[in-house]
């Protein structure tokens, strides 16, 4: 059993590394072995990342220009800003969104617990 304590300091070292949101326009379930969305189309630095408790709670905001006419249906958390590179912390798949306008955004509250 991890403490409460342990939880917390857990997460509060995840957030310190793991800093990029990347989205994609994969869709299959996730595999612990994977390292990479489907398929990337944009990734950046999150816009904050809060550490409440064992929850980290990350958000983004992604411009069309960011994800060109494609539609995204994935989303990873990583700790490097090159895609294709770094580790992944975190996949999850969602109904698709998009295509978008260039002037338009969405915007993702991921939040990952540490059990």
């Amino acid at each position: 059993m991890i403490t409460d304590a342990g939880k917390n300091k857990t997460a509060d070292l995840i957030v310190g590394d793991f800093l990029y949101i990347a989205v994609g326009d994969g869709g299959d379930d996730t595999a612990t072995s994977q390292t990479t969305l489907d398929h990337e189309i944009a990734r950046k630095e999150a816009d904050s990342k809060q550490v409440i408790g064992n929850t980290i709670v990350y958000t983004v905001t992604f411009t069309g220009d960011e994800i060109t006419t494609n539609v995204i249906s994935e989303m990873g958390v990583f700790n490097h800003a090159t895609t294709g590179n770094g580790d992944m912390l975190t996949r999850v798949n969602f109904n698709s969104i998009g295509p978008l306008a260039s002037n338009e955004t969405v915007s993702f509250t991921f939040r990952v617990v540490i059990p």
